[in-house]
């Protein structure tokens, strides 16, 4: 892994309808995720940014043009910006391989319509400002991701903790349906990462060999691949904010990973959940 690799990760992709960079991380009594958004038919730019503190919950929306500039900005080293009461100046260290999921050829011939990059695990260190509360973080764990395309998959569900009561395990796992070559046929895909210890595995499921029971509150992924016992995520959630386009997110969620019947790690607290779609 390399640095211009990392910043190619990042590039924009000027001729997607859509496209969404975004970072989050949990330090103690805060959370945040800040997404910085290019609706291109709609020629709109927002940031939007969600934070837990002990001050409130709160979901901001502020229309921003241009985007991006010296005082708004992600790479992967570095996040700054402001949205309403929050603002923040951090310094990013990619602690994971970035990561690609696909499923050949689909990547290759564009077919999905969304396509996504993402390092599960990243630390933050410097401040975030909520109100008149100031926060520091010292390496505190976190994540960056980038998905661009044609158009959101129109339904969702998203998982990524790396704060577990291990230091060495983080996850990051998505069960979506999406278009493909803008017909809205709803291909139900799913990828999960998986860090335990030295080992890695991103595992790639097509066709419906993932399955999620459960509503935000409490849900389970079951996450199928052939020749090996299931993963199984249980989650529950708590404290979401509307995001809009029938999206619900929250960074203070729990989180159990079971391997087979092994229970792997516990995470309370820490762990991003997201839905989109559904009743």
């Amino acid at each position: 892994m390399n640095t211009p690799r990392l910043s190619k990760m990042l590039r924009p992709h000027p001729d997607a309808a859509l496209e969404y960079w975004f970072f989050k991380v949990n330090a103690g009594p805060v959370a945040l995720i800040v997404d910085w958004i290019a609706r291109r038919k709609k020629f709109e730019s927002v940031i939007r940014a969600s934070v837990h503190s002990p001050l409130g919950r709160a979901v901001i929306f502020e229309n921003r043009q241009p985007l991006f500039d010296e005082y708004s900005l992600l790479t992967t080293s570095r996040t700054a910006g402001q949205a309403g009461d929050l603002a923040w100046d951090l310094s990013i260290e990619i602690k994971s391989e970035w990561i690609a999921p696909d499923i050949f050829p689909a990547g290759l011939m564009r077919m999905t319509d969304l396509f996504l990059v993402s390092a599960p695990i990243a630390l933050f260190t410097g401040w975030t400002r909520y109100g008149d509360r100031r926060f520091e973080l010292d390496r505190a764990r976190g994540m960056i991701s980038h998905y661009w395309g044609r158009a959101l998959a129109s339904e969702w569900w998203w998982v990524s903790a790396n704060q577990f009561d291990r230091d060495d395990v983080a996850v990051e796992c998505s069960v979506f349906r999406t278009g493909v070559w803008g017909i809205p046929i709803r291909l139900p895909l799913a990828y999960l990462y998986l860090r335990r210890g030295g080992d890695r595995k991103l595992l790639i499921a097509p066709f419906g060999l993932a399955n999620v029971f459960g509503a935000p509150d409490a849900f389970e992924i079951q996450f199928n691949h052939p020749g090996r016992l299931p993963i199984t995520l249980l989650a529950r959630g708590h404290d979401y904010g509307d995001f809009g386009d029938g999206i619900v997110n929250t960074l203070v969620g729990d989180l159990e990973i079971r391997d087979g019947g092994e229970l792997i790690a516990t995470a309370r607290g820490t762990a991003g959940l997201e839905r989109r779609g559904g009743a």
